[in-house]
């Protein structure tokens, strides 16, 4: 009898879940960017120090497989790849390789340690 009564207790609990939420028709997202694996020597061509157009030094380094932004002599930030030239960091900042690696553009460069700017600022560097 118990057993009988659980199984109709269950059966209406979870018949009056779908009701409830017949409405809500949003769909919840987590994360931003879709982030990729590469390769520890396809990062090779970027690990290096670039001069900021607001004359700050953005390097980039590497530890196994984790690549991490330093502005300076800050804090340095993990970065993860979004495609073979582009990385982004858990905080938005992204970062977009060009010209065979000499080149980077920065946007959300506020958001790094130590950045010399606030907000959504964008920034260019070369080596």
């Amino acid at each position: 009898m118990k057993t009988t009564l659980f199984g109709v207790v269950a059966a209406l609990a979870f018949a009056t879940i779908p009701a409830a939420h017949a409405d809500d028709t949003s769909v919840q997202i987590k994360g931003g960017h879709a982030r990729i694996h590469i390769m520890q020597e396809d990062f090779a061509d970027y690990k290096n120090a670039y001069q900021l157009t607001n004359g700050q030094v953005l390097k980039f380094s590497q530890r196994q497989a984790h690549f991490y932004a330093q502005i300076d002599k800050g804090e340095r930030v993990e970065i993860f790849p979004t495609a073979r030239d582009q990385f982004v960091s858990d905080a938005g900042t992204r970062f977009d390789f060009s010209d065979e690696a000499q080149t980077v553009g920065v946007a959300n460069f506020g958001r790094l340690p130590l950045a010399k700017a606030t907000g959504d600022t964008i920034v260019m560097a070369k080596r």
